[in-house]
């Protein structure tokens, strides 16, 4: 299944009411309303309402019917609650069709190359399907969860992003880890697969989409790739699905190894450091300490990355970072990449952002892979 496309669904343009084929099945039987009358116990007068469309066939009169014109009740209630539903969609979409201009807070280009959206029409069609994929009835009630999510939320990005976007992305991210297969959250095995999480970061970027998600979901967390959207600014999120089953969420936002293990290990540090009631979405953790969870995660990963036993061979490193092959000597006696390095470098000023950058390896997160 495509993520985020609309569910199938029964919904027919056009479903012959109940009444209509009454009318037909008494024609076809050489049945007149009257007959049938004296041979149901149903009055002419509510005969004729159910023909019209105006009384209920409730499933008492369907059992009678079946006795009397040979098609069965289950047929009968099957044509009463098509109808009905029917007339329900028909009334819901022109109230849907008050709204929307809602649709306007979205990016919709994205949402079709997405493929939650089939284009980009602002039609009642397609607002049912955004407000399916966010599992809300409509979007007032939409707009009133959101402000409670706001709450909730720990935010680390100063760049205000587009919210409407980081919604999508987050929901987006949230339905993908739903079809994670995990075990059941154990802090202990989280912990334990840290070391082999952080040998990864010397290997092959492509290795990182696939062995990294399979350590993650042996302790419970669904890790997801999910491609940055235009406007949200957001390098990752972590937020608890369950009680046993976490997610880990992460971008391509940076596309350079250092940014992207630094994320790794921030959004692991709020899994195992801070609670379960709240959602982080951060936007570039490295540039944020104003607050003490986004600070303490950043710790977790400065911690995970160069741990503070190396301290004194990274100081003298930092002092003098040339020949670029220095980097290289300390990053292989760390056990991580040099790119990282490189990054801490010039997180810490020892380099400048315009240096050492071909230490660091690119990768990219292709949408297609998601589908």
């Amino acid at each position: 299944m495509t993520l985020g496309a609309e569910p199938l669904e029964y919904a027919p343009q056009s479903s012959a009411s109940p009444g209509e084929t009454l009318k037909e099945t008494l024609e076809e039987l050489g049945i007149t309303q009257a007959d049938l009358a004296r041979r149901t116990g149903i009055s002419t007068k509510h005969l004729n309402q159910m023909i019209q469309g105006t009384a209920v066939l409730t499933p008492e009169t369907a059992e009678v019917l079946e006795r009397v014109t040979g098609l069965p009740a289950v047929a009968w209630n099957r044509l009463e609650a098509a109808w009905r539903a029917q007339a329900v969609r028909a009334s819901e979409d022109e109230k849907l069709g008050e709204h929307l201009d809602w649709l306007d807070n979205f990016p919709l280009a994205e949402l079709v190359v997405r493929k939650i959206l089939p284009d980009r029409k602002k039609s009642v069609q397609n607002l049912r399907r955004l407000l399916n994929f966010f599992g809300v009835a409509d979007p007032g009630l939409a707009e009133e969860l959101w402000a409670g999510y706001r709450v909730a939320f720990r935010r680390s990005a100063k760049i205000e992003p587009n919210d409407y976007s980081v919604l999508v992305w987050l929901r987006h991210s949230v339905l993908r880890a739903r079809q994670v297969e995990c075990q059941p959250f154990r802090r202990d095995e989280l912990v334990r697969s840290l070391p082999e999480m952080r040998a990864l970061c010397r290997r092959n970027p492509e290795s990182w989409l696939t062995e990294l998600p399979a350590l993650c979901a042996r302790a419970g967390v669904a890790l997801v790739f999910m491609p940055a959207m235009r406007g949200t600014h957001v390098s990752g999120a972590t937020r608890w699905l369950t009680p046993e089953k976490v997610l880990i969420a992460l971008t391509d936002r940076h596309k350079k190894d250092d940014r992207f293990w630094f994320t790794v290990f921030h959004e692991i540090g709020h899994v195992l450091l801070h609670g379960k009631r709240l959602t982080f979405l951060d936007g570039d953790p490295l540039k944020y300490d104003e607050d003490p969870a986004e600070d303490e995660a950043n710790r977790f990963a400065a911690e995970m990355l160069i741990p503070t036993r190396y301290s004194y061979d990274y100081e003298r490193l930092r002092s003098r970072p040339r020949p670029f092959t220095k980097i290289e000597e300390f990053a292989e006696m760390v056990g991580i990449s040099p790119g990282v390095i490189v990054g801490r470098l010039q997180h810490d000023g020892a380099l400048a952002w315009s240096e050492g950058n071909g230490l660091k390896k690119g990768f990219e997160v292709i949408l297609d892979e998601l589908v």
